[in-house]
């Protein structure tokens, strides 16, 4: 199925899609910007740690 050949393209859908996106999270609340910046900062802090002890580089 991914291999047939694609007849209908539609131009610009990346880019409709990227500023429809930014548009929607500009109306998001402040809580739930602190939310996403506290789990980035704990999601970041489990891979730096994970990554310098299993890193293969590090042996």
């Amino acid at each position: 199925m991914q291999d047939l050949p694609r007849t209908f393209r539609v131009p610009g859908v990346p880019v409709v899609g990227i500023v429809f996106t930014l548009w929607l999270i500009t109306f998001l609340a402040p809580v739930t910007w602190l939310r996403f910046a506290v789990w980035f900062l704990i999601g970041g802090a489990v891979y730096w740690f994970y990554g310098r002890r299993h890193s293969l580089l590090n042996q």
